[in-house]
């Protein structure tokens, strides 16, 4: 059997600088490192940053009891919720969410001012999916699959 790895094989680019983000912060910050939520969807690469000292935040209610400490929002980005935790305890943090995901962020949280609904195809339950939802309002639809309708 021969076996050829892609020229592409690897992380994205969102993920990458999700992982070197919690790595530099490991090296970098003089106080504990947390990450929201695990930064990316791989185990090993979790587990790594774990053994190196990252922490994960795994709830709303989890993030209200951190006093200190610099907190890396994970790749696939958090809920508008999070960021507010952060902000009313004063806590550090760095936002490694992927600028493609803040971007649909902010063009759903833009059509969500202007009134319009929003249509989301994904898994409610999904970080990411989370997310965008948070920043649509009320005017949201999430389809998981191709038999559901708007």
């Amino acid at each position: 059997m021969k076996v050829i790895t892609a020229e592409t094989a690897g992380f994205c680019f969102g993920v990458e600088r999700a992982v070197n983000t919690v790595r530099k912060a490991l090296d970098e910050c003089d106080n504990r490192v947390y990450t929201y939520g695990p930064i990316i969807h791989n185990e090993s690469v979790v587990k790594e940053l774990e053994d190196k000292g990252a922490a994960i935040v795994s709830s709303p209610e989890e993030l209200r009891q951190i006093n200190d400490g610099t907190v890396v929002i994970r790749s696939h980005g958090v809920t508008r919720e999070i960021y507010d935790i952060i902000r009313e305890k004063g806590l550090k943090h760095i936002d490694a969410t992927c600028p493609f995901v803040l971007k649909i962020h902010k063009l759903v949280e833009e059509a969500a001012q202007r009134g319009e609904h929003v249509v989301i195809a994904g898994d409610r339950f999904h970080p990411e999916v989370e997310g965008i939802i948070s920043f649509a309002g009320s005017g949201v639809t999430v389809l998981r699959d191709e038999d559901e309708s708007v």
